[in-house]
C-alpha cells in the first residue's frame, strides 16, 4: 500500500466533513439572532425561537414603560414581533452584538450566557451605546438548538416612551 491509497480517502473524508460543516451550536444560534435584530431581519430571528418561548423582563427597557404588574413573562415571538417595528421604524440603525461568555449543553438543553453590546441612532441622528447580559435558554428541537428562552439584566434607559396617560 503506498501512501497515495492512504491520504486520498483521509482527504476526502476531511472534504465532506468540511463541505457539510458542522451544526450550529447554542453559542452560534445566540451570536446568529442578535446579528439578525442587527440587519433588521425580523423573520429570520423569529425563526431561531421556539414554539412556547418565553421573555423575562425584569425592568421596562425605555422610561415611562410599564413591565406589567402582575408577570414579567411574555411570549417571547410576540415580544420580538411587537419590538421589532417600533425598533426598526424609530431607528436608522441598532447593532446588536453578543459576545458568548459561557455556554453549557446537556443532552437537549443548553444554556448561554452573553453579554450584549448595542449602539442605537435614532432618526433624528441621536446615538446611545448600552451594555448589558442576557442569558439564553435553548433546547434543541430535531438536529437545531431554538431559543427557548431569555432573560437579561437590561436596565431602563432615559429614552421616555409615552403612554395613555401621557397625552
Amino acid at each position: 500500500m503506498n501512501n497515495k491509497t492512504i491520504w486520498l480517502p483521509l482527504l476526502l473524508i476531511a472534504f465532506v466533513a468540511t463541505a457539510h460543516g458542522a451544526e450550529p451550536t447554542p453559542a452560534d444560534v445566540v451570536v446568529a439572532f442578535n446579528k439578525s435584530i442587527s440587519d433588521r431581519k425580523l423573520d429570520t430571528a423569529l425563526a431561531m425561537l421556539a414554539n412556547g418561548s418565553m421573555q423575562y423582563t425584569l425592568r421596562a427597557a425605555h422610561a415611562g414603560a410599564t413591565t406589567g404588574a402582575d408577570s414579567m413573562t411574555s411570549d417571547l415571538k410576540n415580544h420580538w414581533r411587537t419590538v421589532g417595528p417600533v425598533l426598526f421604524g424609530a431607528t436608522k440603525s441598532y447593532d446588536r452584538v453578543a459576545t458568548v461568555e459561557q455556554t453549557h449543553a446537556e443532552g437537549d438543553l443548553a444554556t448561554v450566557w452573553a453579554r450584549i453590546a448595542s449602539k442605537t441612532v435614532e432618526r433624528n441622528g441621536k446615538q446611545r451605546s448600552d451594555q448589558f447580559s442576557e442569558v439564553y435558554l435553548l433546547v434543541r428541537s430535531g438536529k437545531q438548538w431554538q431559543i427557548g428562552a431569555i432573560a437579561g439584566n437590561r436596565g431602563t434607559d432615559s429614552l421616555a416612551v409615552e403612554g395613555p396617560d401621557a397625552r
